[in-house]
């Protein structure tokens, strides 16, 4: 029964695979024809309309609209279930709408067009829209990726990542669990071996002596054999057993592989996170008028940039509202963030820094 429940199962993902990637291709293909179609209508009525083609372009428009919006919207779930997990993919959803957003800043200057005709000016914001979908949708994926991440790090550690740690692993029934505490009060830690542990009678933690009850057979050996741990914790520390047979290197990967350190790793993560994410919190609102100059400035900077690269004559800085501005710095910052929470993960977890 359970094969053919396994079998079921690895079928219905196949089958969700199989529409994930004609979801994603279809969406794809509807992006760059639509895309194309705008680009298109801007081209043709880049100079004088003729007015009795003006009427039917703006109809064809709508429909580019809906089906770059469409397009996109397909794009981001095809994307998102094929390349859930990987970081590069939403961060290139991210700068294909943002090139999409901006047409209509480099569009009208690269065809040399500074009063466009209204299917100009709706094609222009069919672009936008079309932007401001793909950059919602994979924004939005991106958060609830690592929202999902965060998640499970607090719950279950470096489980997350399916580490096997040895058949019969479990916690133990006298369980301890203080935050940040010792190798010795963190769960798994065997009582029958922690009351004959020269570690935990010299109040010292195995990670640093790089020496513990689930790595040295020496450590199991003497609890095994009841052997007597002096109570005074400069004696017992002269009892912890040293392994000249690893090097440093090879204890510091012993350690990185034992279920008490990673819990300890998991404590870290809990109280890294928070401290994290209030930092970006007071930054952005102790340094909120200096991030909205800096801002601006980039905004100045890029509008320069295009203008010159489409030899377009305009006065130094940009007109962009200040509601943009604001946008554009908490997108920006919300982007960072959730990388930094990214490289805080692998940092804890992947490093065991």
């Amino acid at each position: 029964m359970s094969k053919r429940s396994s079998d079921i199962s690895e079928t219905f993902i196949d089958l969700l695979t199989g529409i994930a990637k004609v979801v994603l291709g279809l969406g794809v293909l509807s992006c760059l024809a639509a895309a194309g179609l705008l680009i298109f209508m801007c081209v043709k009525f880049s100079g004088s309309a003729p007015a009795e083609g003006a009427s039917q372009a703006l109809a064809n428009i709508d429909i580019f609209q809906r089906v770059l919006v469409c397009g996109t919207i397909a794009v981001a779930v095809g994307s998102g279930y094929m390349f859930w997990g990987e970081d590069l993919a939403p961060g290139i959803l991210v700068i294909v709408s943002a090139v999409l957003y901006f047409a209509p800043n480099f569009l009208p200057g690269l065809l040399n067009n500074q009063s466009p005709t209204e299917p100009v000016s709706r094609s222009l914001a069919a672009l936008q829209m079309g932007g401001m979908t793909l950059g919602a949708l994979s924004l939005a994926t991106l958060l609830t990726e690592v929202g999902i991440r965060i998640r499970d790090r607090i719950k279950i550690g470096v489980k997350a990542d399916q580490l096997k740690y040895g058949k019969g692993i479990k916690e133990e029934a006298d369980r301890q669990n203080v935050f940040m505490g010792n190798c010795w009060q963190l769960p798994y830690c065997r009582k029958f071996v922690r009351e004959r542990c020269p570690i935990f009678h010299s109040k010292r933690t195995c990670w640093r002596e790089r020496v513990g009850c689930m790595c040295e057979e020496e450590v199991i050996r003497n609890a095994m054999e009841n052997k007597p741990i002096p109570k005074d914790a400069l004696l017992a520390s002269k009892m912890i057993p040293r392994n000249h047979r690893l090097n440093e290197q090879q204890k510091v990967e012993r350690c990185k592989n034992c279920v008490i350190y990673n819990e300890h790793q998991r404590h870290k993560y809990k109280l890294a996170l928070p401290v994290t994410v209030g930092g970006f919190f007071l930054v952005y609102a102790g340094l909120h008028g200096m991030l909205i100059g800096s801002m601006k400035g980039v905004v100045d900077r890029m509008s320069d940039v295009i203008n010159t690269a489409t030899l377009t004559h305009a006065t130094h800085g940009s007109d962009a509202p200040q509601v943009f501005v604001e946008v554009m710095l908490f997108v920006f910052m919300l982007v960072a963030l959730t990388y930094c929470l990214k490289a805080l993960e692998f940092v804890i977890f992947k490093l065991k820094i």
